[in-house]
């Protein structure tokens, strides 16, 4: 019995070949090597790829932080700006109350000290601890209209040092804070 394979074509072949089997194991074992060396100059080319990508999302995570951390800043700083506006029209309309502005600046004397407390003059006229003090005098805490110290603001000296309740200061204080917290 003859070994033969009969194989149908719908076109006419231009040339045709045979080859044997120790010649099939040659080109087969050459065509892998070409293979293989194909993939490993793919995958050299893809790790290439991988390693720019991994250096280019590094970037953009790093602009992303700075965008992030500078844009924080602007608003902290738009915000602190609205608020200064918003807090001086008040002042302007004289919508505020004076007496807490004097308690916290002179909560933050050291004990029981004598002190002079300056403010302006129209808001030394709303204050009603400034009434109770020329009542009673006792309590070592004397006022004084300064028309240098602005509205909504007061100035506490003592011999011992200065206390200034600005609004320059509480704002800045707030914006200091915030600028911890993060």
């Amino acid at each position: 019995m003859a070994d033969y394979l009969e194989i149908q074509f719908d076109r006419p072949l231009a040339s045709l070949h045979t080859l044997r089997p120790e010649q099939m194991a040659g080109d087969h074992a050459q065509m892998s090597q070409k293979m293989q060396e194909q993939i490993e100059a793919e995958l050299a080319e893809f790790r290439v790829a991988r390693g720019a990508l991994a250096k280019a999302r590094d970037q953009f995570q790093d602009m992303c932080d700075q965008f992030s951390q500078e844009a924080e800043q602007q608003l902290l700083a738009l915000s602190m700006e609205i608020a200064r506006k918003v807090l001086m029209q008040e002042i302007q309309a004289q919508r505020y109350e004076v007496d807490p502005i004097v308690r916290e600046a002179l909560s933050r004397l050291p004990g029981q000290v004598d002190a002079e407390v300056h403010m302006h003059p129209d808001d030394l006229s709303r204050c009603e601890l400034a009434r109770q003090d020329a009542a009673d005098c006792d309590d070592g805490v004397t006022f004084v209209a300064d028309a240098s110290v602005h509205r909504g603001e007061c100035l506490v000296r003592t011999e011992h040092g200065t206390v200034e309740s600005s609004i320059d200061g509480h704002m800045d204080e707030i914006a200091q804070a915030f600028s911890e917290s993060e």
